[in-house]
């Protein structure tokens, strides 16, 4: 077996852990992480554009080597645009819910339903891609 196949496949499972791991929580819980977070950020003296920038580089990196390791694995060219639009629509849902939480304070029940949907969505990618690798 491959190297960047393995490490795919080790990725795809974290992918998937970790969104339902999101799918899971409640809102309530989600409230509290989203006050702790404004408490660091108050504390930390961090602006919007600073936590947007590393939100999305961090994210955005994550996402790339993700999809550089799909290629890599020799899935289908289709597949790895499929992963590509995901993830990317998730780095769009990432970033529209953090300027919600820094500019309106907490978290809307529409945005807390859009982030349960995209982890799902996500929970579900991580388990297809790791079926393909092993099928």
């Amino acid at each position: 077996m491959d190297v960047a196949l393995k490490i795919t496949l080790i990725a795809s499972i974290i992918l998937m852990g970790y969104n339902v791991s999101e799918f899971v929580t409640s809102y309530e819980a989600l409230c509290e992480k989203t006050d702790e977070f404004k408490k660091l950020a108050v504390e930390n003296e961090s602006n919007e554009g600073d936590l947007r920038r590393s939100n999305l580089l961090l994210s955005m990196g994550l996402s790339i080597v993700f999809i550089g390791l799909t290629y890599l694995s020799g899935l289908a060219f289709w597949i790895t645009a499929v992963v590509a639009v995901k993830l990317f629509f998730t780095l769009y849902c990432s970033d529209s819910l953090l300027v919600c939480v820094l500019r309106v304070g907490d978290i809307p029940k529409k945005f807390y339903m859009l982030s349960k949907v995209d982890a799902l969505l996500n929970a579900f990618l991580g388990l297809g891609v790791a079926l393909i690798l092993v099928l």
